[in-house]
């Protein structure tokens, strides 16, 4: 691929008619479909007389203006030199630093091309004041020097070469010639062929904005002297009506023929009518790389990537399969285990279920029987002893009362005073938060059997923090 080409260029602007005459507003075409391809480490030159078209199409390469139509493709960095390329308000010195920071380049590598810049191009003190103060020849010296050195790929030389000194300008031409062997492409724009035949492998010939003519150097230029002489031979109202019909040319030109030939190049490779409103907009519109190519790229690039992706697919699949059924074996070894123990349980809780209503009923049934037993024999002995009973009920009342009374009132004294006994022989502590019966016994050397005597507890084993006790000493 080349290292730029560009196709179908044209270039448009308007003419600024006098305001007090009516005419139809009206575009002067200064370009009219270009196309030229320029090859690594070449220099291809651009000669015509003024106005030919030439300025404007080293704008256009050099990205300071933008074309009507048309495509640049190009992957390389575009350098751009002119005679109006810099800032004519700052310094030298601003200019080129304004030139690295733009290309974004460290410091390091930036005061390093400072210097070769200032070496090379030579004006001294004068870089140190505004651009606009000097002359054509410094200017040129100084704009030619900043794009050969901050990282060059493709540049553009539009006529820098003409106004510099005969010293300069051998200086520049070695400079040159030494990029192009390290790849370096340029296109060069001027008006004196002799530059053009130093510098470059080919030219390209344009005339009223048409592309005349296009190859080996030595032949464009021949045919450029051909046309310069032919004209000079013209009388003077030869010379004005070929130069108004020229320009009556460019002022009627019809953009669609151009479109119409980029429609049958991207007819060759596919495109049908269906694709026409897409091809207008990246015509008129887009105008960015060339679809031709972009196609070519992708076309390119389409084998290994449908690979790639088949590849990366099958891979994801498998991946997703083993997984997947890793995960559905887990699942269902976890979901049989789960049944399994909620059938056992279920199993064991209708088993235990039906277990414990068996003993019930029958321990009921025992019950009932054992009830009745006992109430017909305490109905027997009842009867028997009540005529006894009645007889003796009497007497044996009061005095069995009276008995009873003393018997219980003896009991508890003997219980009180034993109890007091106990008591007055233990220690008394502090249930303190935590403590137990089990606790207490085990720290005092006791048992809870012993402890609940001495505190009159009975059975119970509840104790609660602050509460005062007895225990043995």
């Amino acid at each position: 691929m080349a290292k730029i080409e560009i196709k179908y260029i044209t270039k448009s602007v308007p003419l600024l008619l006098d305001k007090k005459e009516k005419h139809d507003v009206k575009n002067f075409w200064e370009l009219r479909g270009i196309d030229l391809a320029v090859n690594d480490g070449e220099a291809v030159g651009v000669i015509g007389d003024n106005g030919s078209g030439k300025v404007a199409l080293m704008k256009i390469l050099g990205q300071k203006d933008k074309q009507t139509t048309g495509f640049i493709t190009t992957k390389a960095k575009r350098s751009y030199a002119s005679c109006t390329s810099l800032d004519p308000e700052k310094t030298g010195l601003e200019n080129i630093r304004q030139a690295i920071a733009q290309a974004d380049i460290d410091e390091f590598k930036g005061n390093h091309y400072t210097n070769g810049i200032i070496n090379f191009s030579e004006i001294g003190e004068l870089l140190y004041r505004p651009v606009k103060e000097y002359s054509t020849g410094m200017y040129a010296r100084l704009a030619l020097s900043i794009v050969l050195f901050i990282d060059p790929e493709l540049v553009i030389l539009d006529e820098v070469l003409s106004p510099v000194d005969r010293n300069f300008y051998f200086k520049a031409v070695q400079k040159i010639q030494q990029l192009k062997d390290t790849g370096v492409t340029f296109i060069v724009s001027e008006v004196r062929p002799v530059i053009i035949e130093t510098l470059c492998e080919r030219a390209a010939l344009l005339q009223f904005g048409v592309l005349q003519d296009f190859g080996a150097t030595t032949e464009v230029v021949r045919q450029y002297e051909y046309a310069c002489e032919w004209i000079a031979n013209l009388t003077l109202p030869e010379k004005n009506d070929y130069l108004a019909e020229k320009q009556a040319e460019q002022v009627n030109f019809d953009i669609n023929k151009v479109y119409e030939v980029f429609k049958s190049e991207q007819f060759k490779h596919g495109y049908t009518r269906k694709d026409e409103p897409r091809m207008r907009k990246e015509f008129f519109v887009e105008r960015g790389n060339d679809p031709v190519q972009r196609e070519k790229a992708t076309q390119t690039d389409k084998p290994a990537k449908r690979v790639n992706s088949k590849v990366i697919l099958a891979l994801l699949a498998l991946v997703v399969l083993v997984f997947g059924g890793v995960f559905w074996y887990q699942k269902t070894q976890a979901s049989n285990a789960t049944k399994a123990k909620g059938n056992s349980a279920s199993i064991a809780k209708v088993s235990s279920q039906k277990k414990a209503a068996s003993l019930s009923e029958s321990k009921t049934k025992a019950l009932s029987a054992k009830e009745a037993s006992q109430k017909a024999a305490s109905e027997s002995a009842q009867k028997a002893a009540e005529e006894s009973q009645r007889k003796q009920a009497a007497a044996s009342s009061e005095s069995a009362a009276k008995a009873s009374s003393e018997s219980a009132a003896k009991a508890s004294s003997e219980s009180a005073a034993s109890l007091s006994s106990a008591q007055a022989d233990a220690q008394t502590i502090n249930v303190a938060d935590g403590d137990t019966l089990e606790s207490l016994a085990a720290k005092y050397a006791t048992t809870v059997e012993k402890i609940q005597e001495l505190n009159n507890l009975g059975s119970s084993v509840d104790l609660t923090a602050g509460e005062t006790l007895y225990v043995p000493k």
